[in-house]
């Protein structure tokens, strides 16, 4: 977008990836002065590993865990791998069946599916309309199963899932399957996010979905739990993720945390309303709205034009959204929401906005006027 003679980006695909927060850089770039292995016995080590453990404490309090459950790792991803190869490990003894929703992210269900090759009976949860059905789980978990796998909050309809309902029905069978939570995209951002991570055993976390950086994520490990070390090496993390930790990314994480509060969640509610008033004024836009959600995930079906036609008319504006998950985003078909119950002509149209602290209605208003102006110029007749 041109403004006053300046190009200016309009980014509105942050449930893909956010722009580092100042505070975040900041952050970072302290931790970088902190140049000394955490692991090192001498001054410089210790300094450095103050300082990780204080990142540590932030996101730990944050996360609604100890400080000896957070594990810092390199990405959403490799938790997400690490917490179901692991607790696959410490419960296949027990049942063969492994349980996860229908739209869980592709980091957790492609390690499910490699589970298969171990014995592993894969069982879809349902999530039709963004709500868990707990029918369909309670008659699921009557057979012995290792591991139920539920995200805190969908990264592509926003979708906010009932882990509090997903565990009473866990311990309301007497089950010994252990539950993960991908928090990747509902971390600080989730209504009562830290009382539902209480309920998992496990729980992935990524720094860039909230104005971090790149490169560092969490893990929320049980204490009572003792899987087998996920890299091996040097020993760091306690022996569960060896590789000499990432300080300065995770100082800025905890920063960016420890940032994203009251007031954002406030602007971001604010803005989503805003967007939506806009949006029913040009009409014939459909809202793919889950009874619990996300304020920062708006998807939508503009009808009339294809999502690609749509993506590519605003890109060349300087205008960014998506049309599905970047990780799924080669895929030829969102099953994301053909789980969700879309029909194919509005899961053919769907557009993901994704909302930051960091947008403004000004954006929203340049967004909106691109999405009508795209659909006049080359939506179908």
């Amino acid at each position: 977008m041109v403004y006053r003679g300046v190009f200016m980006a309009i980014y509105f695909d942050n449930a893909a990836t956010t722009k580092p927060s100042a505070t975040a850089v900041e952050a970072f770039i302290q931790g970088t002065a902190l140049y000394g292995n955490p692991s090192s016995p001498h001054a410089l080590g210790a300094e450095a590993r103050r300082s990780l453990e204080a990142a540590r404490v932030t996101l730990a309090g944050l996360a609604g865990c100890k400080s000896e459950e957070f594990y810092f790792t390199a990405s959403g991803t490799e938790s997400n791998n690490s917490a179901v190869y692991g607790l696959w490990e410490l419960r296949k003894r027990y049942g063969k069946r492994v349980i996860l929703t229908d739209s869980e992210h592709p980091s957790v269900k492609e390690p499910c599916r490699r589970l298969e090759a171990q014995g592993a009976e894969i069982v879809y949860l349902p999530t039709r309309g963004g709500v868990i059905d707990t029918d369909f789980l309670k008659e699921a978990i009557k057979t012995p199963s290792a591991l139920v796998c539920v995200m805190l909050a969908n990264n592509e309809t926003g979708a906010v899932y009932d882990l509090k309902a997903v565990r009473d029905v866990i311990n309301g069978a007497g089950s010994r399957a252990l539950l993960h939570c991908d928090a990747v995209q509902g971390f600080m951002k989730a209504e009562g996010c830290k009382q539902a991570l209480r309920q998992a055993d496990t729980a992935a976390f990524s720094a860039h979905k909230l104005h971090g950086l790149r490169g560092v994520g969490g893990l929320m490990l049980k204490s009572n739990l003792h899987p087998p070390a996920f890299v091996v090496g040097g020993g760091q993390e306690k022996g569960i993720r060896s590789g000499t930790e990432n300080l300065a990314a995770a100082a800025a994480f905890a920063a960016a945390a420890k940032e994203y509060g009251k007031d954002a969640l406030e602007k971001v509610k604010e803005l989503r309303a805003y967007i939506e008033e806009k949006l029913k004024e040009i009409g014939n836009v459909g809202f793919n709205i889950p009874p619990k959600h996300l304020d920062g995930i708006l998807n939508i079906s503009l009808r009339g034009i294809k999502s690609e036609t749509a993506l590519n008319c605003l890109s060349a504006q300087g205008i960014y959204i998506s049309a599905s998950s970047a990780c799924s985003s080669k895929q030829a078909e969102n099953t994301v929401l053909a789980a969700y119950g879309l029909d194919k002509a509005d899961r053919e149209c769907a557009l993901r906005i994704g909302i930051s602290p960091l947008n403004t209605k000004e954006e929203a208003d340049a967004l909106v006027t691109a999405l009508a102006e795209a659909r006049q110029r080359y939506g179908r007749i």
